[in-house]
């Protein structure tokens, strides 16, 4: 008996010590768990916002000087940026389908995960966070750009304000969805009517002789390449329409608002491209555009007086900062699916009780901020429409096998014409990823040097996983 008390003593002591020194238990978002959850107050107005807000940044503010100085035909001009909005609204045809099939936060990486697997995934979504950050980065320096044409004092301090706007943007986003919803909403409706009050003074202040020029027929011959390298900046212009999908699990009713979002996201992004570049051509001619470094400043400027220019300065900086808001509020979704999927910490799932993503929001910031005070940002910038002509290839073939490996899926949205013009936004990608590899020589070697990064980091997370 002494014996057996004295080994029971010793086995209730053995397990005293494992008990207590055992590690904690890792903590998952479990559905008792509310303040751990993702929230899902999203709808309809919200995907229009955070879509065209991501879109209209920098890239409408910038590119029309640069496409009109490479390609010297305003008929051109305008059939481009027509054609990218339809190019893009072929890319939501099948990214609608994904989305309400897997109604899940991260975007297009969690449809290429399922397709393609932990590869395929991690190009994807590695090339998304990517773009974000060059977008937060890019935005927030421009802001700082315009806000030195009010207050010249930011001249020589444009990376400490970057920094500073994204330290505000940031922290107004981790106190939770709500406050994240409402900055975006406002900021997108203010930007578009202001866009388009542009619009209409540019032509109240534009002569009809501009008017004869958009339409001549006797504009000079371009080259090919010229094209294409304006189509990059216009495929730049655009990135972003995808943003509604970044936020699908945090969507009331996805199978209807997702859709919807994308379709009226990329029509009011389409007409006021195509209005605000009319209106330039209208007010200064082509010529006028491709001279001025600052079109807008130039259309404003017949006004006389310095009031334009401190509202083109004012509207300039609430674009981009609507531009830097999206990007920042869909970054931390990204990491966020790629730690479920085990392919990252599981520490980037924790949600506050706003229903912010927190750590992930913090360790895209240290990113972001980072590109914004080295200025490198603008290197990785450039690479944005070669990457996401890879991602969005690989996007398109996971529709189709999906469709073919998964048929049984529940699919409360199917893409249109399936599989005509599905199989049509993939050739169209796969052809432009060629296209701009062959001018874009650094973009050819991040995209095939991400790829093969993808493998072993692959591999090191399987072998976690097992």
């Amino acid at each position: 008996m002494g014996h057996r008390s004295g080994f029971a003593f010793c086995r209730r002591r053995r397990y005293w010590r494992k008990a207590r020194f055992a590690p904690e238990p890792v903590l998952t978002l479990a559905a008792d768990q509310p303040r751990r959850n993702l929230l899902h107050i999203l709808g309809v107005g919200f995907g229009i916002a955070v879509g065209v807000g991501m879109m209209m940044g920098s890239g409408i503010l910038q590119s029309p000087h640069l496409i009109a100085a490479t390609v010297p035909n305003a008929t051109l001009i305008i059939a481009l940026w027509v054609l990218g909005g339809v190019h893009a609204a072929l890319g939501a045809n099948v990214v609608a389908e994904l989305a309400t099939t897997m109604p899940k936060a991260g975007g297009p990486y969690v449809y290429a995960h399922r397709a393609l697997g932990d590869v395929g995934g991690l190009i994807v979504g590695w090339t998304n966070w990517v773009s974000t950050l060059a977008g937060i980065a890019a935005n927030t320096v421009t802001f700082a750009k315009f806000l030195a044409l009010l207050w010249p004092g930011a001249d020589g301090r444009m990376a400490i304000v970057a920094v500073a706007l994204q330290v505000v943007i940031y922290g107004a986003n981790i106190m939770g969805l709500r406050e994240g919803r409402f900055i975006q909403q406002a900021a997108t409706s203010i930007k578009c009517l202001m866009l388009l009050a542009f619009a209409i003074a540019a032509v109240e202040l534009g002569t009809h002789s501009s008017l004869a020029q958009i339409a001549s027929a006797s504009a000079p011959a371009v080259g090919v390449w010229a094209i294409i390298a304006a189509y990059n900046k216009i495929r730049g212009a655009y990135a972003g329409w995808e943003a509604p999908v970044y936020f699908t699990e945090e969507n009331a009713e996805p199978s209807r608002s997702i859709p919807r979002a994308l379709l009226l996201g990329l029509v009011l992004t389409i007409a006021l491209y195509v209005g605000v570049n009319l209106a330039l051509f209208w007010a200064i001619g082509l010529s006028g555009v491709a001279r001025q470094v600052e079109p807008f400043t130039t259309v404003l400027n017949l006004f006389g007086g310095p009031l334009p220019s401190i509202l083109f300065a004012f509207g300039a900086m609430i674009t981009v900062a609507s531009c830097a808001n999206a990007n920042v509020m869909s970054a931390p979704r990204i990491l966020f699916a790629l730690s479920r999927d085990r392919l990252l910490p599981a520490i980037l799932q924790r949600v506050n009780a706003g229903g912010s993503p927190s750590i992930a929001f913090m360790v895209s910031a240290v990113f972001s901020i980072a590109l914004a005070a080295t200025g490198s940002f603008s290197l990785v910038f450039g690479l944005i429409g070669t990457l996401n002509s890879l991602a969005g290839l690989l996007v398109g073939v996971s529709l189709f096998v999906l469709r073919a490996r998964e048929p049984g899926l529940a699919r409360p949205f199917r893409a249109y014409f399936y599989p005509v013009l599905p199989a049509l936004a993939v050739a169209i990608d796969a052809v432009l990823l060629v296209l701009f590899l062959r001018v874009d020589i650094v973009g050819a070697y991040a995209a095939i040097g991400l790829s093969a990064l993808c493998i072993p980091f692959a591999w090191i997370a399987r072998r976690a996983r097992s």
